[in-house]
């Protein structure tokens, strides 16, 4: 019999397929450039700079910062997002892309000079899970390097929860979403269905945790890091619940 925990990383692992490129992709991808350089000028490195992208997804960050003259990696578990990533980055040499679970970075200590990890891509374990995550970025990382990690956070999430939404994609596939929202477990239990134009359905359900920012301070020091440093969206600004969250650790 599985774990509670292997069975949560299943569905997540059926999660981010061709479905996740279809309903996803074309919204994710219209910031990225802007995102990538806001992130890495953020984390103050250089060109030439050993960057680790985790989890790298279809490469919408990899790609452009590896353009820009940083050595980036980036890892991911879904086979279906690195087969897209690869495509994009085409034959150059950098990013370099590989298949692996970010519980367990397959490095060095101190090999990277700055770990990019955007856009809610923490929240899929429990808290002793997530904060085990973030203790491998801090090994990984070299003495006085940081870790940039963007993220919807609960006080955000309170203000522009919707119960439910629903698109139509340019296939003509109809694309639902119904949400609960549990405030006191700082969860947010999601059911999607996708009914293509000849009438086929294809249900998907998913729990994501969302932590505050003072929950993300506290895992980030539990973690190891040293200084954490939490920003409304890409600014100096303080924690609002008018934008996401960007934290800064070292």
């Amino acid at each position: 019999m599985r774990s509670h925990l292997q069975e949560m990383h299943g569905d997540w692992d059926a999660f981010f397929d061709t479905t996740y490129l279809r309903t996803h992709a074309p919204h994710l991808e219209e910031s990225a450039d802007d995102e990538a350089h806001a992130a890495i000028a953020l984390a103050g490195a250089a060109p030439g700079a050993a960057v680790l992208d985790v989890p790298c997804g279809f490469g919408r960050h990899s790609v452009p910062l590896a353009k820009a003259g940083y050595h980036v990696t980036g890892i991911d578990r879904s086979e279906t997002q690195l087969l897209e990533a690869r495509r994009r980055a085409g034959d150059a040499p950098w990013p370099q892309l590989r298949r692996a679970d970010y519980r367990d970075l397959p490095f060095p200590d101190a090999s990277f000079d700055a770990i990019l990890c955007l856009f809610s891509s923490l929240g899929y374990l429990d808290r002793t899970g997530d904060v085990a995550v973030l203790g491998e970025f801090r090994r990984v990382l070299r003495p006085g390097a940081r870790a940039i990690i963007e993220t919807m956070h609960r006080d955000r999430l309170a203000r522009i929860f919707q119960r439910s939404e629903w698109e139509r994609l340019p296939d003509d596939t109809l694309f639902l979403q119904q949400r609960t929202f549990d405030a006191v477990a700082g969860t947010v239990a999601s059911e999607q269905l996708l009914v293509t134009a000849e009438g086929k359905r294809t249900t998907r359900r998913f729990v994501h945790r969302i932590y505050t920012a003072s929950e993300w301070a506290a895992m980030l020091h539990e973690a190891g890091f040293e200084l954490v440093e939490c920003f409304a969206g890409w600014t100096n600004n303080p924690v609002s619940p008018d934008e996401r969250l960007v934290i800064r650790a070292r």
